[in-house]
C-alpha cells in the first residue's frame, strides 16, 4: 500500500497566512511528478502555482475552488510511489496526524463560510484570545480596523481559529456586538446574519461562484467605498500632438519589439504632475491622523488579463525618463499577461491609472484603490468639434475622469492638477 503524504499550504511569504484555492491543475487519481504544478492559490499579494514536493498520485483534495486554505494546514494528499524515498519525509509523516486533528474543527467552520450555495452560515461564536496575543486577520480587515479606529488585538474574532472578520468590525462599529479578546462577554446582541439568500430564484438562472481575482476585487471595492469619501472631476485633453509624437516613435519601438501604446506617455505625464502636486501622491493615516506624502511615484496600472483585471505597480517612476518608462511598462505588462508577477509587483502603489478607453466608454467614476487618494480613468480619444482661435475644428479629444479622497484633496486642487496634466498631454515636448 502506498504511503500517504499530506501537503500543507506553504509559507508563501510577505506575512501571508491564508490563500484562496482558485483552480486544481490536477484531479484526484492523476499522476504527479516532482515540482509539477498541482494547484493555483491566490493570496492578497499574488496568484501562484504550487508544485508537488514529491512524485506520486493525487489522492485527496482538501478544498474546492473558492475555498480558503490556511498556512500549515492540509492542502492535498499524495499517494507516494512505493519505491520513493525522500530526506525528511518520515518526520513530516509523523506530524500529519497532528496537523489533521488541529485542522478538523477549522475545516468544518470553513465548509460553511466557503460554501458556494445561497444559504448563509449560522451566526458565528466569537473566540476568546489570551491577553497580549495578536489578532489573526487579513490585510483588508486590518485596513478596515484602522479606518474605524478599532484596536484589532482587542476584538474576539468569529472566524476560523479566532480570525477577525470584516463582519466583526462592522458589528462593533454599529454597536451591535462584540467581546474583547481578554475581557468578559458583553450583553450586546450578535450581528445580524442573513438566514437565506435575498436573490430570487428564477427559471433559467445560472449561479457562478465568485472566486479568485473577482472575489478579491469585490472585497477591495466594498472596502474603498466604505472607507473613502470620494468625489469625481471631469475634463478633456486634446490628443493631437501626443498622437503625432507617438506616431514618430512607433516605428523605432516596433524595431525593438515593443508595441508602443499611449500608457507610457500617461505614466510619464502623471509622474511629472505628482512632482508639482505631491498631495495626490499621499495616503491618510487614521492611526496618527497624519497625511503621509510619498516620495516614490509607484503607479498602479489596471491591466486586463485572462484571470480578470489586476493592478500591478510600476515603481520609482519619479526617477525615470520617457524611454525608461516605455521599457519598464512593457516588461511589467508582459509579466502580468503571462501571470509571472511576484508579490512585490502587486503592492505599494501610491496612485492608479485605468485606461478603460481601450474597451470603450466616455466617462466613469473609478473607485479609488485604498489607501491611495486619487485614481484617473481615461477614455478613448474621439474626434469632436472644438473651437480653436475662433474657428470650429475637429480634434481627437480624450475624456479624463478623476476620483479623489475628499479628506485629503479639494476640488480646486483637482482642477489645477488636471489642468497641468492636460497641459503636458497637449505639449508633449515637455515630457521628453
Amino acid at each position: 500500500m502506498s504511503r500517504i503524504y499530506t501537503v500543507l499550504l506553504p509559507d508563501i511569504g510577505e506575512g501571508v497566512v491564508e490563500g484562496e484555492v482558485i483552480e486544481w491543475l490536477k484531479e484526484v487519481g492523476d499522476r504527479l511528478e516532482q515540482d509539477e504544478p498541482v494547484v493555483v492559490v491566490m493570496t492578497d499579494k499574488a496568484t501562484v502555482e504550487l508544485p508537488a514536493p514529491h512524485p506520486g498520485t493525487l489522492a485527496k483534495q482538501y478544498h474546492e475552488p473558492g475555498q480558503i486554505a490556511i498556512k500549515d494546514r492540509p492542502l492535498y494528499d499524495i499517494a507516494l510511489d512505493k519505491d520513493y524515498e525522500a530526506v525528511g519525509l518520515e518526520s513530516e509523516e509523523d506530524s500529519k496526524k497532528e496537523s489533521e486533528e488541529e485542522a478538523a474543527d477549522e475545516l468544518v467552520a470553513l465548509a460553511s463560510s466557503n460554501s458556494a450555495t445561497a444559504v448563509m452560515p449560522k451566526a458565528r461564536v466569537p473566540m476568546q484570545r489570551a491577553a497580549g496575543t495578536k489578532a489573526l486577520a487579513t490585510p483588508p480587515v486590518r485596513h478596515l480596523a484602522q479606518q474605524l479606529g478599532i484596536n484589532l488585538d482587542s476584538v474576539a474574532g468569529s472566524g476560523p481559529e479566532g480570525r477577525v472578520l470584516k463582519e466583526d468590525l462592522q458589528a462593533l462599529a454599529r454597536g451591535q456586538e462584540g467581546t474583547t479578546a481578554a475581557g468578559p462577554e458583553t450583553s450586546r446582541a450578535a450581528p445580524r446574519v442573513l438566514k437565506s439568500s435575498p436573490i430570487w430564484d428564477l427559471e433559467g438562472d445560472v449561479r457562478t461562484p465568485m472566486i479568485g481575482v473577482r472575489k478579491y476585487i469585490a472585497e477591495k471595492m466594498v472596502e474603498a467605498k466604505y472607507l473613502i469619501p470620494n468625489f469625481a472631476y471631469f475634463d478633456q485633453a486634446d490628443m493631437t500632438r501626443l498622437m503625432g509624437l507617438r506616431k514618430n516613435l512607433k516605428q523605432r519601438a516596433q524595431e525593438e519589439g515593443i508595441r508602443l501604446t499611449f500608457m507610457p506617455f500617461f505614466i510619464r505625464v502623471l509622474s511629472l504632475c505628482l512632482k508639482e502636486f505631491p498631495a495626490f501622491n499621499s495616503s491618510y493615516d487614521p492611526f496618527t491622523n497624519e497625511l503621509v506624502t510619498h516620495k516614490q511615484h509607484n503607479i498602479g496600472i489596471a491591466i486586463k488579463t485572462d484571470r480578470g483585471v489586476i493592478v500591478p505597480v510600476l515603481k520609482g517612476v519619479q526617477d525615470m525618463n520617457l524611454t525608461e518608462v516605455v521599457y519598464a511598462y512593457e516588461e511589467l505588462k508582459n509579466r502580468a499577461l503571462a501571470e509571472k508577477l511576484s508579490s512585490s509587483d502587486m503592492k505599494e502603489s501610491t496612485i492608479t491609472l485605468s485606461n478603460f478607453g481601450t474597451v470603450g466608454g466616455m466617462w466613469a467614476t473609478p473607485i479609488i484603490n485604498y489607501p491611495e487618494v486619487c485614481i484617473l480613468g481615461m477614455a478613448r480619444a474621439v474626434e469632436q468639434p472644438v473651437v480653436r482661435k475662433g474657428e470650429i475644428v475637429i480634434r481627437p479629444m480624450m475624456n479624463l475622469s478623476w476620483c479623489c479622497d475628499h479628506r485629503v484633496i479639494d476640488g480646486d486642487q483637482t482642477a489645477s492638477f488636471s489642468n497641468y496634466f492636460i497641459h503636458l498631454v497637449q505639449h508633449p515636448a515637455e515630457i521628453l
